[in-house]
């Protein structure tokens, strides 16, 4: 009787290692998604890493919303992983900050090399990923609320960098 217990034991075992194994993989995706946008290129002399937030940044407006675009990956992985409400609201904060700080001409560009937001949501999403839990009704009412302000932020970024261009224009 103890042997079919025994491989029973050793197939729900196996399979939660199996389990544990594609959460690593996932997570180590996500990490090269953040190492990408924050930490791709070491700069030799000042030791600073920059990824193609900085590069894309240098495009004024644009650059900045595509780079804002590919960080609420990071913060659908959360939702993916069922990380506490406060948790997303401080990822999309992150991506916000970078966001409002990186339109900013010259000043956006500089706190580029200082401000990593993907770095530091991934380091969020690796501390509470193993903490699943099944979501409420609230959880999805909350996420729907936070990814709505982050998208009507970058819509209200474009629509500023639209007006302007627009207003530039007609000044020549």
């Amino acid at each position: 009787m103890s042997k079919p217990n025994s491989v029973v034991e050793l197939y729900y075992e196996s399979s939660s290692q199996t389990a544990s194994r594609a959460a690593n993989v996932e997570l180590e995706g996500l990490d090269r998604v953040a190492r990408m946008l924050d930490d791709l290129i070491r700069i030799p002399i000042l030791n600073l890493r920059v990824g193609l937030d900085p590069i894309l940044g240098l495009v004024p407006w644009l650059g900045d919303t595509a780079s804002a675009l590919f960080s609420l990956y990071l913060i659908g992985a959360a939702i993916h992983y069922r990380l506490p409400k406060v948790v997303i609201l401080r990822m999309a904060m992150n991506v916000a900050l970078d966001y409002l700080i990186g339109i900013i001409p010259f000043v956006g560009d500089a706190t580029d090399f200082f401000i990593k937001s993907n770095r530091w949501n991934m380091n969020l999403l690796r501390r509470y990923a193993q903490e699943r839990r099944p979501p409420s009704f609230t959880d999805y009412l909350f996420v729907v609320f936070v990814i709505g302000a982050l998208v009507a932020l970058i819509a209200g970024g474009f629509t500023l960098i639209f007006y302007s261009i627009k207003s530039v224009g007609g000044l020549w």
